[in-house]
């Protein structure tokens, strides 16, 4: 492996906001006071975790306190709500120490078209915060002018409307994946619209974002979690609000809890950030396990191209290579361990059954010396047999250890911990150039005693995830704008994404098919040569009876004869392990399945593209993407998460 110190990151969040335009001026007091209490206890939580990293605690495993944290507000730039939230959210009296705050913005077409021809009446303040912004997204919507301009063409009216519904409808959803919580301001007074705030509501806590609540005419925040805490949330006052804030900032920082005090949760953090390397000894050092393995493989693997993948966006390129190196090793190492471990199993075996042979041969050789074998025991019997008692007593112990360190040492946890972490790490090599800086989550959970782990590594990836710097990650961006291409992004997603996982799974299952074939093959011609060696000393007992000179040889032959048939069945029972410990024909199967599946994306993306190709569209299928490939890791990470067996 090559050594990678990586640079912990930063702690980082994200409010998403989506507000109403229309604000009753006695609403506006308490609108102020509400949005100030989020702005400030969200800021005082990052600013406790800072603290806590500065001091060496428990978020000093996952964050850097090099530099301050950054809470970023991501908002429309339209009248009303976010144009409060945005000037109240840079107030001087709301800054909190070690805690940077800057404004990013979501708009649904390109600038001028959303300032000329949507509902921006204040556009004053509009330049202004779009000028302190330090990043603006502008989408590929449509924004003719509003239906009322249009006089007696009812075509072109609806076709308006449609259009703007669906660009702001756009702008709603992206803007939830810019942002790890949703500050949402709503009027229970008014109907809700196309891409409006309610919407948003349900599509955030479909996305999995929490949302903090704050309605109009009504004093108090609520916090949503699930669609059903829509229906008449109870507002959060007084401490009871800074209390659910708190809570809130510490599941969403998540560096507390009893799932990250475990020893073996506090290795895997400091070896993924401790830059340790494993250099390759005299004899492979510990790299020869994985070397092991990887021979064992390659022997299989047939030679296919694979269509060019894409570098991961710099925000997340080196701690992708720091998982996916970590993911291969202890993979590597733990399935080398089984594969050697079965081999020294069966040396012990041979080891064992050559000791008896000359055990044998030393007792008949008296009454038949007229053989090479016993003259040959004569002279090396004294040495040979310690020398074979040493020898099987060194493949136990190898097998003791390699048992005893796979256990010890979690060998598939990492291995299966890694992989998950490096899968979702490569899911962002192709969501930003669909605009989205945040993965869906994934829709199977492995309900076993892994969960606890695997959540560690979700909040060690969305800790990752936060830090990334939209003008690094997102694709053409241009000073502070940022104009993704969709054409672009169907290519990235179609050629770079779909069709290289199609290759790899095939070349997966073709490559696990051809070892499960060789071990069912070679176990089955094992087992027949065992068997056909037991109708062989059959036949020569018979024959010994009635023939001189075949008793003469059934001397000879026979305990060679009993030998195979005591190390053939061993040699199979070591085959069966090998093809059991690696599941080859149940991964095999998976990665066929996940070749079809990938296969059905594709071809109902290319019906989707053929209706409408804009960046939402887009967004869609990589998320559906990105779904299909956590579902999959998710559910090999639950399986993996099982113990070296005994041999």
């Amino acid at each position: 492996m090559t050594e990678a110190l990586l640079q912990k990151p930063i702690l980082a969040l994200t409010l998403s906001f989506a507000g109403k335009r229309e604000v009753a001026a006695d609403a506006l007091a308490g609108l102020h006071a509400d949005l100030g209490l989020v702005f400030r206890e969200v800021a005082n939580g990052l600013g406790a975790y800072h603290d806590e990293a500065r001091a060496g605690g428990p978020a000093a495993r996952r964050f850097t306190a090099d530099a301050p944290a950054r809470l970023t507000l991501v908002t429309g730039l339209a009248d009303g709500s976010d144009h409060i939230a945005a000037d109240l959210f840079n107030s001087p009296n709301l800054q909190s120490p070690h805690v940077a705050r800057r404004l990013g913005a979501i708009l649904p077409c390109p600038r001028d078209d959303y300032v000329a021809n949507s509902r921006i009446e204040d556009t004053a303040t509009f330049e202004r915060q779009a000028a302190a912004c330090a990043f603006i997204l502008e989408l590929d919507g449509q924004m003719p002018r509003r239906p009322d301009a249009d006089q007696g063409d009812e075509a072109a009216r609806t076709r308006a409307i449609r259009q703007r519904g669906a660009a702001f409808n756009a702008q709603s959803e992206f803007l939830l994946r810019h942002g790890d919580l949703l500050v949402a301001v709503d009027d229970p007074s008014v109907g809700g619209q196309i891409g409006g705030t309610r919407q948003s509501i349900r599509n955030a806590l479909d996305f999995g974002l929490p949302v903090v609540l704050l309605r109009l005419g009504r004093p108090g925040i609520a916090i949503l979690r699930t669609r059903s805490d829509m229906d008449d949330p109870p507002a959060l006052q007084g401490d009871a609000a800074l209390e659910g804030l708190t809570a809130l900032v510490v599941d969403l920082i998540g560096s507390t809890g009893q799932e990250l005090s475990g020893p073996y949760v506090a290795e895997l953090l400091e070896e993924f950030y401790s830059g340790t390397t494993f250099v390759r000894g005299p004899f492979g050092g510990a790299t020869l396990l994985p070397r092991i393995w990887s021979w064992f493989e390659k022997c299989f693997r047939r030679t296919t191209a694979i269509p060019p993948s894409l570098q991961a966006a710099a925000p997340y390129l080196a701690f992708r290579q720091r998982a996916a190196e970590l993911s291969a090793y202890y993979a590597g190492l733990y399935r080398g361990s089984f594969l050697l471990g079965y081999l020294l199993a069966l040396m012990a075996v041979g080891l064992a059954v050559a000791s008896l042979l000359i055990v044998v041969y030393e007792a008949r050789c008296p009454a038949h010396s007229a053989t090479a074998i016993c003259a040959g025991l004569e002279h090396h019997a004294s040495w040979l047999l310690p020398i074979l008692l040493v020898s099987k007593g060194v493949a136990l112990i190898g097998m003791a250890w390699l048992s005893q360190r796979a256990h010890g040492k979690h060998l598939s946890h990492r291995a299966a911990d890694y992989r998950y972490l490096a899968e979702r790490l490569r899911a962002m090599i192709f969501l930003p150039h669909a605009g989205s800086l945040r993965p869906p989550s994934h829709l199977s959970q492995p309900f076993t005693t892994r969960v606890a782990t695997q959540s560690v590594i979700d909040r060690l990836f969305r800790s990752i995830v936060r830090q990334a710097d939209p003008l690094v990650a997102l694709p053409t961006s241009d000073g502070k704008t940022i104009r993704p291409d969709s054409s672009a992004a169907r290519e990235v997603v179609r050629n770079a994404w779909l069709a290289a996982q199609q290759t790899y799974h095939a070349n997966n299952a073709d490559t696990l098919n051809r070892m499960t074939r060789w071990l069912d093959v070679s176990g089955r011609v094992i087992g027949f040569l065992a068997i056909g060696l037991v109708f062989l000393d059959g036949v020569t007992a018979l024959l010994g009876s009635l023939v001189h000179g075949v008793k003469e040889a059934k001397y000879v032959v026979e305990p060679w004869v009993i030998a195979l048939d005591a190390l053939l069945p061993a040699a199979i029972a070591s085959l069966n392990g090998v093809r059991f410990q690696s599941e080859c024909s149940r991964l095999a199967d998976r990665s066929e399945q996940m070749k079809y599946e990938l296969q059905h994306l594709e071809q109902r993306a290319e019906t989707v593209w053929a209706r409408s190709a804009g960046m939402l569209d887009v967004l869609r299928v990589a998320e559906d993407a990105a779904r299909l490939t956590l579902d999959e890791v998710a559910e090999w990470t639950a399986i993996y998460g099982k113990e070296f067996v005994e041999m």
